[in-house]
């Protein structure tokens, strides 16, 4: 009697917790799809129909490791966040050079000095010419270069190849910009000016003077 008292409650109570465990697996499955699916928004459309093709089992495999995949690649590692740093400053360097007429691809400064691929290549490497490594391309700022006759020493702007000449120390491209393009005080006036603006209007021989000091010191304790 006993039994048959209480047998109906203790089959209630199991299905309650099976109900509940069920619930809970659906949960957490629906958790699961949620975070991968988030996963593979950036996977293309025709990459995501084709997943929809599969069979079940080959649709979940491949769903777990499309989306294993992608949270690898969006994962913020130290690395990474140093890589992309790095890329924003360049992109930011180069938006700055957009104030002194921005950069040339090395076509149009093979056509500028009237010179061949190699040659340029080894122009630069010997520091005649200021380039900036971006991926598989060369890119020449733009500030150093002038096709007008009265100003032009074979495609260069006059007084850069002089310059870049007394830059003996080993430093980077953006240094050597910054060089050219940040103004600098000439003694015995209270002007300011960039190397790059008096190049370009005719630099006083008391002003090149100055910056030929400014050249040979460039990269040791004694730079501006």
């Amino acid at each position: 009697m006993t039994n048959a008292t209480y047998a109906p409650k203790a089959r209630a109570q199991h299905k309650s917790a099976e109900h509940t465990e069920n619930q809970l697996l659906l949960t957490r499955i629906h958790n699961v799809g949620f975070k991968f699916i988030e996963a593979l928004q950036e996977l293309p459309r025709e990459q995501l129909i084709g997943m929809l093709t599969l069979q079940d089992e080959e649709f979940w495999a491949e769903l777990k490791n499309q989306a294993q995949l992608q949270i690898l690649i969006n994962a913020k590692t130290p690395e990474k966040q140093e890589q992309e740093d790095r890329a924003e400053a360049r992109e930011l360097f180069l938006k700055s050079l957009e104030k002194s007429g921005g950069v040339h691809k090395s076509s149009t400064v093979i056509k500028i000095l009237s010179t061949t691929v190699p040659t340029l290549i080894k122009k630069g490497n010997r520091g005649e010419v200021i380039f900036i490594k971006w991926g598989a391309e060369n890119l020449y700022p733009v500030f150093q270069f002038c096709t007008r006759e009265k100003n032009s020493e074979g495609g260069m702007l006059a007084g850069i190849p002089e310059l870049l000449s007394l830059i003996k120390h080993q430093t980077s491209a953006v240094r050597k910009c910054q060089f050219f393009t940040r103004e600098v005080e000439i003694p015995g006036t209270e002007t300011k000016v960039s190397i790059v603006e008096a190049l370009r209007r005719g630099a006083t021989p008391e002003e090149m003077a100055h910056f030929r000091i400014l050249a040979a010191n460039f990269g040791t304790n004694h730079t501006m």
